[in-house]
């Protein structure tokens, strides 16, 4: 018995199947191929969900990552989603970007002496022969930052609040002390918690001189705490710029920053990353690539901002303080906004697949190439799913002795996914999908059509008119035959299946 081959995984890949390459050659050109004096640089690659932004990405980096092409060029990968359950995903970032300049650089012997071999020759020094001093006093320079990271989230979540007890009368003294407040303890509340001390202590002793000295020193202490980051971070940021525009203008190193699945964080981390970016990378040196649904970022610009939004009776024009597309613009200087899916690649993608699928002859892969080609929504994502579940299908059918034409099942494939709405209706009737088919073709068929019918079709993609007036033909098949594909088909439908 012949085992049928896998369907085709949802993951990215490097490989172009589906057209990307022209657009990839121009992006790596752009960002390999930067001067010193036009960085930073930030790529923004927009699309939807499932429209191949952390493909086309992927492809990037791999070709960037050729030492021998693009030896100046250290390509770095920071996967959004993976850290979106950090306290502060910037952070997250941070280090990443740190840790990797510590992989490609420090660690790695030849990038290391090249760096070295570049310094010395600015200094007119010969360089030395032995890695390892220059090596360890990168590694500590690199220690020495991250801790500075890791100082202020010690500092807002470990560390307690130390209050100028003898400045605070005794009652708030003792009040304090049931509150617990000699160890506030976690990382990224001591705001909320102080402020919530304060309340609590003024309900406690009333407004006298106790609870005014009480909530004065613990937000002499919160200014303190807020120095401490601010000193903190930059330092960080002075030390990051310091060493990556060093490397940049000594050795000619560019680090290609990749930023995938941004969209799919929580709005306030997705901009705090874009924040990040600004604040801390500007440094000559640096180019971004982000992969985001820029839709779903303004939307978290809104959120963020919502206190100024017009409201719904109508405030001013300009009322709110950062247009969306504003905001995106002076952070992302070249905007590549992905194409949908040409035709002639899904029709490829798939003529190099189907004739590989057992019991599928040559004339009816060809057929069905071209039928899911003609009405699938020019989605990547999409695109692969629908081939997984076609060839679901195609078997379940086989192995239960039936002979439905694959062309037949191909076009419920696409009707499933890329017009859910019209699904729905043909799922509690079968009968109209001879109907549509009509409709499509301008034949009459026995059973009388409705206007509401044809305003059905009239609302969907002209896809799937061009898929319909294509056969196989619905009309061949029986009331039965047309219950038992629907049927077979409900197996694939995400979430209830329609009543």
């Amino acid at each position: 018995m012949s085992v049928a081959p896998l369907g085709y995984s949802d993951l990215w890949t490097t490989e172009d199947e589906l057209g990307f390459g022209a657009s990839v050659s121009a992006l790596v050109e752009v960002v390999g191929g930067a001067e010193l004096r036009d960085t930073p640089l930030t790529v923004g690659i927009y699309g939807p969900w499932g429209s191949g932004k952390t493909s086309m990405m992927r492809m990037m980096y791999q070709t960037l990552d050729d030492r021998i092409r693009h030896p100046g060029v250290l390509p770095i990968w920071f996967d959004a989603w993976r850290y979106a359950q950090s306290e502060a995903l910037w952070r997250a970032l941070l280090i990443s970007v740190v840790e990797e300049i510590r992989e490609h650089v420090v660690r790695d012997d030849d990038r290391l002496r090249t760096l070295i071999g570049k310094q010395a020759a600015a200094a007119g020094q010969a360089p030395s022969a032995d890695l390892e001093p220059e090596r360890a006093k990168l590694e500590q320079r690199l220690d020495d930052m991250i801790a500075g990271l890791y100082r202020t989230v010690e500092r807002e979540e470990l560390g307690s609040v130390s209050i100028d007890w003898p400045k605070v009368g005794k009652a708030a003294a003792g009040t304090a002390v049931r509150l617990g407040l000699a160890a506030i303890p976690f990382v990224g509340t001591v705001q909320k918690a102080l402020e919530e001390a304060v309340k609590a202590a003024q309900g406690k002793l009333g407004e006298g001189e106790d609870a005014t000295a009480f909530a004065q020193a613990i937000r002499r202490e919160r200014a303190k705490i807020y120095r401490d980051q601010v000193r903190s971070l930059e330092q960080f940021y002075s030390e990051l710029k310091e060493l990556i525009e060093a490397w940049a203008a000594q050795a000619g190193y560019r680090l290609v920053i990749f930023i995938d699945d941004l969209d799919r964080c929580l709005p306030d981390q997705a901009l705090g990353v874009l924040e990040a970016i600004k604040v801390f990378f500007d440094a000559r040196g640096c180019v971004f690539v982000l992969g985001v649904d820029h839709a779903i970022i303004e939307r978290g610009i809104r959120i963020r901002y919502k206190e100024f939004a017009l409201s719904e009776r109508g405030a001013a024009p300009g009322a709110f303080p950062v247009p969306e597309r504003d905001y995106l613009e002076k952070i992302v200087q070249i905007p590549f906004a992905l194409p949908p899916l040409a035709q002639t690649a899904i029709h490829e993608f798939l003529g190099n697949r189907l004739p590989k699928l057992p019991g599928l002859s040559d004339d009816e892969a060809t057929s069905v190439a071209k039928l899911m080609s003609a009405g699938l929504l020019p989605n990547p994502r999409k695109v692969k799913r629908s081939f997984n579940i076609f060839r679901l299908h195609l078997i379940l059918d086989r192995a239960q002795g039936r002979t439905t034409p694959a062309g037949l099942i191909a076009k419920l494939t696409v009707i499933q996914s890329s017009f859910p709405d019209l699904y729905e209706k043909i799922a509690r009737d079968p009968t109209l999908l001879r109907t549509y088919e009509a409709i499509a073709r301008g034949i009459t068929i026995p059973t009388p059509i409705t206007q509401e019918q044809r305003d059905d079709m009239g609302k969907q993609d002209t896809r799937l008119r061009d898929m319909l007036l294509n056969p196989p033909w619905y009309e061949k098949l029986s009331n039965d035959e047309l219950h038992e594909l629907i049927y077979q088909s409900s197996v694939t439908i995400d979430g209830n299946s329609p009543a």
